[in-house]
């Protein structure tokens, strides 16, 4: 295990295995072909051929996209194509900000669609030491129960601005105050798109940093989260660069903090390659 090699797994993926998945000739998203099938049974929806899965050009409204969409979904889900349903709407669109239609969370990689999420680093300062606020995942969660996680993360749903997300998922992730949330500095976006057995994860992260005062412990609200413990920097790296102790895309957050940071310098080895696998670009 090393740092590239958590940028090589998440950027694992050929293209050559999907369809593209468009709406008015702009392409949205991307089918497994292995999926494709389950879509052809839907006419009503899609159309699909050799060469794309196209949404019907009679559904010309977001709400009739989404409703059609929730169907096929419905359908993926009950095949145990995707994960158990969450009821939390993400928006799909050609780029961030734009919703032509909202498609079910669980769903999203089933459509190879873009997902968005943010995650933040909680830090401290203390005689010129850096350490991080690391959470530990419940067991008992539907997705990578008992994995160490970042200090806040979580999806980015429809209808709400990054801002109104990110105050919302401090809160009942770590009990971080409004006030506190607001010196959160952005740092970035994290591009990655990893192949899974029946779809594509084609994911942006966007990250921030955010310094806490020594005397500030995290609590969690929302059932996530069964502890937090503040790891000295090092420490975290060792753990990231030799395990996969990290929920996965979480390894990638880190790895940018510990450039941005100087922690990582441009004299190791796989220093541009990392630059370039935090982009999404080849590794």
């Amino acid at each position: 295990m090393s740092f590239l090699d958590h940028l090589v797994d998440c950027n694992r993926h050929d293209i050559k295995n999907f369809l593209p998945l468009t709406h008015r000739d702009q392409r949205v998203g991307w089918v497994k072909r292995n999926v494709v099938a389950y879509f052809s049974s839907f006419p009503n929806a899609v159309k699909c051929d050799s060469t794309k899965v196209e949404t019907n050009p009679a559904l010309n409204t977001p709400d009739l996209l989404t409703g059609s969409m929730a169907e096929v979904g419905v359908t993926l889900t009950a095949a145990g194509l995707t994960k158990p349903w969450r009821n939390e709407p993400y928006a799909v669109g050609t780029r961030f900000g734009e919703c032509l239609f909202e498609l079910e969370r669980a769903v999203i990689p089933a459509f190879g669609v873009r997902g968005y999420g943010l995650h933040l680093t909680g830090f401290v300062r203390k005689g010129g030491q850096i350490s991080i606020w690391v959470p530990r995942r419940t067991a008992d969660r539907p997705t990578y129960p008992g994995q160490l996680d970042n200090t806040v993360a979580g999806g980015q749903p429809a209808g709400l601005s990054l801002a109104e997300n990110l105050e919302k998922e401090c809160a009942e992730e770590a009990g971080l105050p409004a006030d506190v949330v607001q010196q959160a500095r952005p740092t970035g976006t994290i591009r990655y798109r990893q192949e899974i057995e029946h779809g594509l994860k084609d994911d942006l992260i966007f990250s921030y940093d955010l310094e806490l005062p020594a005397g500030f412990e995290p609590c969690n609200s929302d059932g996530e989260v069964e502890s937090f413990e503040l790891w000295p920097v090092d420490e975290v790296m060792d753990v990231v660069e030799s395990s996969d102790s990290f929920k996965f895309n979480c390894n990638l957050v880190l790895i940018q903090f510990f450039v941005r940071h100087g922690l990582i310098t441009p004299s190791h080895p796989d220093y541009s390659r990392l630059l370039s696998g935090l982009r999404g670009d080849s590794v």
